[in-house]
């Protein structure tokens, strides 16, 4: 028995190390050598002494286009190739803004709909929007496997629930949730187990399925509560019976710098105004203390710790900064607006559009 168990031991050991196919050694070699040239121009950015040397690296980042041109051309010559499934899925994933990652889009959709090893890219195509939605249903129509099936039923129930965020037509908005819970329904019912990169599919279409019912006009909006800077809790209904701006930010988002000194004035106009301004902020305290004091903020904020920390989760955040306007009796009346809507909104009501 016990030569037995190590004969099988040692054949596991054989077939771990068994060596990688000229081809997958190939696309491997691609890619590390873009890799690596990309990591050495960030260690020369990181060592340089004057800025004028940082822009000079900071303007010669390695582009991926001479790499994806390469692995082109091993993708083509050999189409009938499992391995060449890696190759693809570089080009949709690490080339996706050039002619050959959009060739590769292509492919796809049609000559890779029904390979097995795609499901990594399949699941990146929720970021192409709505041009996506051909190729992934071709890889639920023509996929058996379930990983790849379950990629392509996820990234295309994303697909149409952004649109339904972003739309405007109400028509239009209603048909793509429409799709997207159809697309999430049949997710959890066959394939609530699968993973990709070690998370769960499910659990992101359940977030988004929580947003489209939780977070939208109209929605009475979500408890935010946690502690201030002083340690003190407070939560968004001790508000209630006023409007609320509220913005989710951090000092490491660039993006939020320039709209924290609108945001000090605007809750300096609606002192008087049966208003306020609170903040969630997502960075760890100490930074957290750190931005809440270089860019003077003015107005109160909850520190969530994280950008994944417990409200960022449940508002089930994507991009920074976001704005929601909750109106006096609690209800989101503007989600994701500009600032200087909600400040009309707030200081003439009866004039200003949502």
């Amino acid at each position: 028995m016990r030569f037995f168990v190590v004969l099988l031991l040692s054949a596991a050991s054989l077939f771990a190390q068994t060596p990688a196919s000229p081809l997958a050694t190939e696309i491997r070699a691609i890619i590390d050598e873009y890799e690596n040239s990309v990591r050495a121009n960030t260690q020369k950015l990181i060592a340089a002494a004057t800025e004028e040397e940082k822009n000079k690296y900071r303007a010669s980042i390695p582009s991926a286009g001479p790499y994806a041109t390469k692995m082109m051309a091993l993708v083509q010559a050999n189409l009938d190739q499992p391995d060449v499934v890696k190759g693809v899925n570089w080009l949709v994933t690490g080339a996706a803004s050039f002619p050959e990652g959009q060739e590769a889009l292509k492919m796809l959709g049609s000559t890779f709909a029904d390979r097995k090893g795609i499901a990594e890219a399949v699941k990146q195509l929720e970021y192409h929007g709505l041009p996506a939605e051909p190729v992934l249903k071709a890889v639920i129509e023509k996929n058996t496997n379930r990983e790849e099936r379950a990629a392509a039923l996820y990234a295309l129930g994303a697909v149409h629930f952004k649109n339904f965020d972003a739309s405007a037509d109400r028509v239009s908005a209603a048909a793509s949730k429409d799709k997207a819970l159809e697309c999430f329904q049949q997710l959890n019912t066959d394939f609530s187990d699968v993973s990709i990169q070690g998370f769960k599919l499910s659990d992101f279409a359940a977030k988004m399925l929580f947003e489209m019912t939780n977070l939208q006009v109209g929605c009475e909006a979500p408890e935010i509560e946690g502690k201030d800077a002083d340690g003190v809790d407070f939560k968004l209904s001790d508000y209630r019976g006023k409007y609320v701006i509220v913005i989710f930010w951090g000092g490491w988002c660039h993006a939020c710098h320039g709209i924290l000194p609108l945001m000090n004035q605007a809750a300096a106009t609606l002192k008087d105004k049966n208003a306020a301004v609170i903040g969630v902020n997502t960075d760890i305290e100490t930074e957290a203390r750190k931005a809440l004091a270089d860019y003077q903020i003015s107005f109160r904020n909850v520190l969530d710790n994280t950008s994944s920390g417990p409200n960022t989760t449940l508002y089930n955040l994507r991009n920074f900064p976001t704005l929601y306007l909750i109106d006096p009796k609690g209800v989101i009346a503007i989600k994701n607006g500009s600032l200087e809507t909600m400040v009309a909104k707030i200081v003439a009501p009866n004039d200003s559009g949502k």
